[in-house]
């Protein structure tokens, strides 16, 4: 079962060979939103880029989060602006920075202070250009805009709360290093599924 499980997430998280991400045309704002966020949370060049950097940003300090947010927020409306101009190989470039995103938050919990609002600013424009890669710019409606955005903030935030409030809670060394662990396994995931990414892409 222990080997089992990984090759289920592995095949969950497998890259989708479309270009683009679908969506649903003619549907309600509501609709439009949770489908927006459903990509957000599920698509593996999105959310593999983001929940290493909440993991990062939640051991880094107890009040990280707030402190790289106005830096993640700037790359996603950079991302969103610059992703009509952007090749499919952006998903892949989302997947490596999720990648040594992972691979800090794993060896170097307290990096300095510049390097992790330098990493939300990566990560929210690489998350938003894949997000929108191969759609004009404004072409998907604004629920999709809304729900992409607020589940890209989700995924980061809500690693990065859990990992603070528990170490701040239980300040362990053992629940420092699980969490670690739980980062390169992020960053062990990231390599696997960039390598099909590439192979699909060749």
């Amino acid at each position: 079962m222990r080997r089992i499980a990984p090759l289920l997430i592995l095949f969950a998280l497998r890259p989708d060979p479309g270009a683009a991400h679908a969506f649903e045309g003619g549907s309600g704002i509501y609709d439009q939103f949770t489908q927006g966020v459903g990509v957000a949370l599920t698509a593996p060049s999105i959310v593999l880029c983001l929940l290493p950097l909440g993991i990062l940003v939640g051991g880094w300090r107890s009040d990280g989060m707030l402190a790289v947010w106005p830096w993640l927020l700037a790359g996603q409306a950079a991302g969103l602006f610059l992703a009509p101009l952007m090749p499919p190989e952006t998903t892949a470039a989302a997947l490596a920075l999720g990648l040594v995103t992972g691979a800090l938050a794993a060896l170097k919990p307290d990096p300095p202070s510049p390097v992790p609002q330098g990493f939300a600013a990566l990560t929210g424009l690489l998350a938003t250009m894949s997000s929108f890669e191969g759609h004009a710019l404004f072409e998907l409606p604004l629920g999709v805009h809304a729900g992409l955005i607020f589940g890209a903030n989700v995924a980061v935030a809500a690693p990065a709360a859990l990992v603070a409030s528990t170490l701040e809670r239980w300040p362990r060394d053992w629940l420092s290093i699980g969490w670690r662990v739980a980062a390169s396994w992020l960053a062990a995931i990231c390599a696997l599924v960039l390598a099909f990414a590439v192979k699909t892409m060749a």
